[in-house]
């Protein structure tokens, strides 16, 4: 089964399984697939992370493959635009890095293979959606800025058509290359000296030295216990560890007796979520830059400590971070993939922002993200800027465990709401007994990154007439300040595997153009 958040990457990660790929190959491929089709949030040269859980071994890996800020990068070089737009928004690009290190470990295909369905689709072309349409459309005075980028996107000088044929000869060009010459041509080879040049040319300061040494890097996962269950996913730079301390909390109510979605169940689900938040921002950075705490935040004694700080009628005015020291001890994408053996990847990738940089890269049809976007110029902040050091990232890939089988491996894209929703997602599996389907759709809330304190949160949900009135106003009543919007964003999917058939149910969000398959 593969589930993705387009028709076309799942199509790309299923064409492999059915030659024979597996779990490992297919996740390559819907990946690249996915950068073709969906530009503005996935590219090569883009950055990111995947969970995987090795059937053979039992074992569950993390793999991060989040590209560092480039050696030459210090705050004085930087202002807010350029930390996010532009030729010195990118850190190294590494996807790229994340596949190899995927195929070479676990894979049984070539990577010019698993590259085959993005090449066509990259060079034969698609069709122009209104969602692609629309995308093209809001960044089209940007684009204007950057030829290279405006001579791929704006054909002719103008946005595409809906139900046009949309090429990208570059791309599939420096795909095929990728694939004959292999992934050091990126980081060492021919294409390594042209983005090189380019960054030169155009005054960045993304250099050879930063591709050739790039690595991706193999770490141990972070995990719980949750209800009989073991959850796992990334360690810093990414914030995944806030999924995991809203779980904690979550796990010292009775969820069931509370009632789903009821007001008094939400209203302890968006106190856990903003505790979990300013804790994030006080204490999670690029764990090689600064330490991350990480022992004493997923603790369940510093869970209870946090449960004892909501008032269960009413919403604090000020959540500020905890104080673990006390305790012992935009643009994404999301895939999952399982094969027949029980292997697992949960793969979230990004370019950041919208269409990330902004920027193609010459003539090699790529975008570089603009996470540098989540380094700061703040000299007090646990994410300033430093040569070398992964910016902090929110993807959040996840997988979980039952009496050592692996029974559901899910992600999304979406920001600071990405493991906001994955709590909320796998609470509604785990307490509620849902099916992933219906746990993905139902109702959910998030909050913006930089609003922990004070009472002026916003939530939004999915759908204002899913949540009856009276629970809103209570909720009003209590305190919180709810945005009612026709869809929270993300794009949520994943796969469960009944651990004693072996069947497998997968889920896709309704609220994008996700979509799930498996025979």
């Amino acid at each position: 089964m593969v589930t993705s958040n387009h028709p076309l990457a799942t199509a790309a990660g299923m064409r492999i399984l059915l030659k024979g790929g597996n779990a490992f190959d297919a996740a390559v491929a819907a990946a690249a697939a996915t950068s073709v089709v969906q530009p503005w949030n996935s590219s090569l040269g883009g950055n990111g992370f995947a969970t995987l859980y090795v059937a053979a071994s039992r074992q569950v890996r993390a793999l991060n493959f989040f590209g560092t800020a480039p050696q030459a990068a210090k705050p004085g070089l930087f202002n807010k635009e350029k930390l996010n737009l532009g030729i010195m928004a990118s850190p190294v690009p590494s996807n790229l890095r994340g596949y190899q290190e995927m195929l070479e470990k676990f894979g049984t295909m070539k990577l010019a293979t698993v590259l085959e369905p993005a090449i066509e689709l990259a060079e034969h072309g698609f069709l122009a959606t209104a969602d692609f349409v629309d995308q093209v459309k809001r960044a089209e005075e940007i684009f204007k800025r950057f030829p290279t980028s405006a001579r791929i996107f704006l054909p002719g000088g103008r946005v595409p058509e809906v139900g046009s044929l949309f090429v990208q000869e570059d791309y599939a060009r420096t795909l095929r290359q990728i694939g004959e010459r292999g992934p050091d041509d990126f980081y060492r080879g021919d294409l390594a000296q042209r983005i090189a040049k380019f960054y030169r040319d155009e005054g960045g300061i993304l250099g050879l030295e930063d591709l050739q040494k790039y690595q991706a890097r193999w770490l141990e996962p972070l995990s719980i216990s949750y209800r009989g269950c073991v959850i796992y996913t990334q360690p810093p730079n990414s914030s995944a560890i806030a999924m995991l301390m809203q779980l904690n909390i979550m796990e010292g109510f009775d969820n069931k007796g509370l009632g789903h979605n009821t007001a008094p169940y939400l209203h302890r689900f968006m106190e856990a979520q903003r505790l979990s938040l300013a804790d994030r921002n006080k204490f999670v950075a690029a764990s090689e830059a600064v330490p991350v705490p990480v022992a004493q935040l997923l603790s369940k004694t510093y869970a209870r400590n946090q449960q004892g700080r909501i008032d269960p009628k009413r919403a604090v005015s000020s959540m500020g971070p905890g104080d673990p020291s006390s305790t012992p001890g935009g643009s994404t994408t999301h895939l999952t993939v399982v094969d027949r053996a029980g292997n697992m990847v949960a793969l979230t990738q990004t370019l950041g922002g919208l269409f990330g940089s902004y920027v193609v890269v010459g003539d090699t049809g790529l975008f570089f993200s603009n996470q540098m976007r989540h380094m700061h110029l703040d000299p007090e902040s646990p994410s300033q800027i430093r040569g070398g050091v992964r910016p902090r990232s929110n993807q959040s890939p996840t997988i979980i465990l039952k009496d050592g089988e692996a029974i559901l491996a899910l992600g999304t894209p979406g920001g600071d709401g990405i493991w906001q929703r994955l709590a909320q997602v796998i609470v509604n599996v785990l307490d509620f007994q849902m099916s992933i389907q219906d746990a993905i759709s139902a109702p959910r809330f998030t909050y913006g990154g930089h609003q922990e304190t004070g009472s002026s949160l916003a939530a939004e949900w999915n759908v204002e007439d899913r949540i009856p009135k009276p629970v809103v106003d209570q909720l009003r009543s209590m305190g919180h300040k709810i945005k009612l919007v026709p869809s929270e964003g993300g794009g949520v999917n994943g796969i469960m595997r009944d651990p004693k058939t072996g069947a497998l149910s997968g889920g896709a969000d309704p609220r994008g153009v996700s979509y799930a398959f498996g025979y």
